[in-house]
């Protein structure tokens, strides 16, 4: 593994620089689509740093809320670019009412700005889980598979390179299906998500922890599970209210 890529007399964090990358990456490809789509991509930039810089901001102050007792003590605490001194859903919650603003100022339509951006996430998403790969992270299970890897002496299912494989299919799958096919509003968006949670729901089970409910249930593959049916659910609508809002077919009078 490489946890760290070093640079002459520095040495910088792997699974830092591939969130950078996948950053980057993802406002590049959902800024292609945006173009695609005949939308100003520079709405998709716009939204994709007022996001970021909110949401960081929003996750560092959550973090800060929620252990007031050693920020008190301590109030330097706060200056602190530890990447376990952030709260990531404040962050989630706070970049996308950011982005919710920014739409509705500039007039632009939420489901189709999800359209344009669906690729980039998944695209993003696969190279976070590289990088993971590389630094370590995301740990799965025992085995003696023949493509286990070792981790900490031990054979492992590489989670993160399934991960990878399993997004960058599931983002050909959906690029694919945006150039040959009439999609309705949101229809993409609710495909990757559909696809993201399946990939979540088998993967999980192969992680070697997870935060559980119950009676030992995963509390990932419960919540997939659930986007899964209501994504699900939804783009079964979709294709039945395109098919009934299909012209019908003429009979043939020579027949």
């Amino acid at each position: 593994m490489f946890p760290t890529i070093p640079i002459g007399p520095m040495r910088l964090q792997t699974y830092g620089l591939a969130l950078l990358l996948a950053y980057m990456a993802g406002l590049w490809l959902a800024a292609r689509q945006a173009r695609r789509h005949g939308i100003d991509s520079d709405h998709v930039y716009n939204v994709g740093l007022y996001a970021l810089l909110v949401g960081i901001v929003a996750a560092r102050l959550g973090h800060a809320i929620a252990y007031f007792e050693v920020y008190r003590v301590d109030p330097l605490q706060l200056l602190s670019l530890s990447p376990g001194a952030f709260l990531p859903l404040a962050g989630l919650i706070g970049a996308a009412a950011m982005a919710a603003i920014y739409l509705y100022r500039h007039r632009l339509s939420a489901v189709r700005m999800a359209d344009i951006f669906a690729p980039g996430v998944l695209l993003a998403l696969a190279i976070a889980a590289l990088g993971a790969f590389l630094a370590g992270r995301d740990l799965g299970t025992l085995s003696e598979l023949p493509w286990a890897v070792e981790l900490f002496g031990v054979r492992r299912h590489p989670v993160a390179l399934y991960q990878v494989v399993a997004l960058l299919g599931l983002l050909g799958l959906l690029l694919w299906t945006d150039h040959r096919s009439v999609l309705r509003p949101g229809q993409l968006a609710l495909m990757a998500l559909f696809g993201y949670a399946a990939i979540q729901l088998f993967l999980e089970p192969l992680r070697a922890e997870g935060p559980l409910v119950g009676d030992g249930w995963r509390m990932v593959q419960i919540v997939a599970l659930a986007v899964v049916l209501v994504s699900g659910w939804l783009l079964g609508r979709m294709a039945g209210t395109s098919r009934d809002s299909s012209p019908p077919v003429k009979p043939n009078p020579e027949s």
